[in-house]
């Protein structure tokens, strides 16, 4: 979240973050993301590759209102479900990347 452009608290007032990121979230509208989860890396992230699959769970009360990025990952629940939280991605004009996610890794996924 303060890598992203803003994020809405409680009260309503948007604070502007870093902006590293487009991620806009929300604790206005609070709802609970909680449970294990199977990410399957879109980009690379340090020493791992593209296409890495990673085991993690996602745990935090934040609401997504706007994620502009490409996604990080594609994500899913215990269940096989996709879940909206794939994380974010950016490129940067003069060279390197961020990236930003609620997802706690825990190990790297067998494949």
């Amino acid at each position: 979240m303060a890598l992203g452009a803003g994020l809405v608290a409680a009260d309503g007032t948007r604070h502007a973050m870093a902006g590293l990121l487009g991620l806009e979230t929300s604790f206005a509208k609070r709802r609970m993301h909680l449970g294990y989860r199977l990410a399957r890396l879109a980009a690379p992230v340090g020493p791992l590759t593209a296409g890495t699959a990673l085991r993690g769970h996602e745990f935090h009360y934040a609401t997504i209102l706007s994620q502009p990025d490409a996604p990080l990952a594609q994500v899913v629940d215990a269940t096989g479900a996709a879940v909206p939280e794939t994380g974010s991605f950016r490129q940067m004009p003069g060279g390197g990347c961020v990236s930003g996610t609620f997802f706690h890794l825990i190990a790297e996924a067998s494949s």
